[in-house]
């Protein structure tokens, strides 16, 4: 396609939007304070000008209809039938006439496919290491609860690991933190939340390294550590980080004095046998409006389909994570992970739908109108306009196009016609 169409202005726009998806590949240790509904308004279609109904507008018109009274339907206006190659939207039914250089296209899609690079990686992030086992940190200022009145002989050493990975990876971003451990007392790290430095990092996990099993503890016990993490005025958040499963008898005490702690409690679940922890701490997450997050440990490794990029040429594949973990029966999706997947299944239909513009652009019946080639008309002695986008001189080509308006009148013999600009 040679139509010329609005690039000086969207240059500009490509630029920026350039710009921003190289810093998503340079951020990402940086977003843990993000969660991914407030990452895609930054980096989603939409904010980018990248949704097929925004590009469709940025490199043609839709083509118009009115609703015909006399028939009874909308009819379509025939101004351009011939003139444009012509592209139907299947989502709302309508045809736009395209106008613009394939110079233009092929930029949209390059954008589209770094967009689906960068959802492929946030996803990546978001489900591979710490992040897998414990979900996201969203606060600057926590209080980690651990509960393992649940665990098993030989989960204390995968327990350590994995609360090791969350300190080293998530809490040395954030501001201040502390641990508390349900006991028959609750047993905490320090008496009040404290300022994350190299030396609090070491010491936390020095002290998670020493943690033993205890082999019972009280249904009060759990209660007591929630509640004393909610008196430290400090915190923004309690991350109730719970091993195994959650006795029948603490569960209705639990769900009521939840409602009593001032701060969210998000509940994390490690290794539940039973549905039943998985569905009491999901209840527990969504009555107090907070979140919830599961893990299982597996061994084997799960295959994800093979991801092409833009060429075809070099086949990726997310099989080489070796993933540690799964979501257990009961969990659900995790909504940080669907809402980027979403993103990225609407950014792959649209990339293949205007890749398709320039691998085959539609053909029209007429490709292009200049003052010297009249197209013809069927109407006698009738008045008819066209628009075109025709340009004065090629040093228009930069700058917005220039709409002409035809008057043709057709007269025995001959047709005859005067144009006018349209600014």
């Amino acid at each position: 396609m040679e139509k010329s169409g609005p690039s000086s202005t969207i240059s500009e726009q490509q630029l920026q939007r350039q710009e921003g998806w190289s810093n998503t590949k340079t951020d990402l240790a940086e977003q843990s304070l993000i969660s991914s509904e407030k990452w895609l308004q930054l980096h989603g279609l939409k904010s980018n000008k990248l949704t097929l109904k925004q590009i469709l507008s940025q490199i043609g018109f839709p083509h118009c209809e009115d609703y015909v009274a006399s028939l009874g339907r909308p009819v379509a206006s025939r101004y351009a039938d011939g003139l444009f190659p012509q592209l139907y939207r299947a989502e709302d039914g309508r045809v736009y006439n395209l106008t613009a250089k394939s110079e233009l296209i092929y930029q949209f899609v390059e954008h589209l496919t770094q967009a689906v690079e960068s959802y492929k990686q946030r996803m990546d992030w978001l489900t591979s290491k710490s992040r897998q086992i414990f979900g996201v940190i969203l606060e600057q200022c926590v209080t980690i609860v651990l509960d393992f009145g649940g665990i098993l002989e030989g989960e204390l050493d995968l327990c350590r690991e994995a609360l090791t990975m969350v300190l080293q990876e998530q809490v040395a971003h954030i501001t201040k933190f502390n641990i508390i451990r349900v006991s028959q007392e609750p047993v905490k790290w320090q008496e009040n939340a404290t300022p994350v430095t190299e030396q609090s990092i070491a010491t936390a996990i020095s002290w998670v390294e020493k943690l033993t099993v205890e082999l019972t503890v009280s249904e009060a016990g759990r209660l007591d550590a929630l509640l004393e993490a909610g008196r430290d005025k400090t915190i923004e958040s309690i991350y109730y980080f719970v091993v195994g499963d959650v006795p029948e008898e603490s569960k209705e005490l639990l769900l009521q004095r939840a409602l009593e702690i001032p701060c969210p409690v998000h509940t994390v679940s490690f290794n539940a046998r039973g549905e039943g922890t998985i569905a009491f701490l999901k209840d527990l997450s969504a009555k107090t409006h907070n979140r919830f997050h599961a893990f299982a440990e597996r061994t084997e490794c799960v295959e994800f389909p093979a991801f092409s990029t833009k060429d075809g040429d070099n086949v990726m594949t997310w099989n080489s994570r070796k993933l540690k973990g799964k979501l257990p029966p009961g969990a659900g999706v995790r909504e940080d992970v669907f809402l980027v997947w979403r993103e990225m299944e609407e950014a792959c239909s649209t990339l293949a739908q205007i890749q398709r513009l320039v691998a085959e652009p539609p053909k029209p019946d007429m490709a292009t109108v200049d003052c010297g080639a009249v197209p013809s008309f069927k109407s006698s002695g009738k008045i008819v306009f066209c628009l075109c986008d025709m340009l004065a001189s090629p040093a228009q080509s930069q700058k917005q196009p220039l709409l002409r308006l035809h008057r043709i009148q057709k007269t025995p013999g001959t047709l005859r016609r005067g144009c006018r600009n349209m600014a």
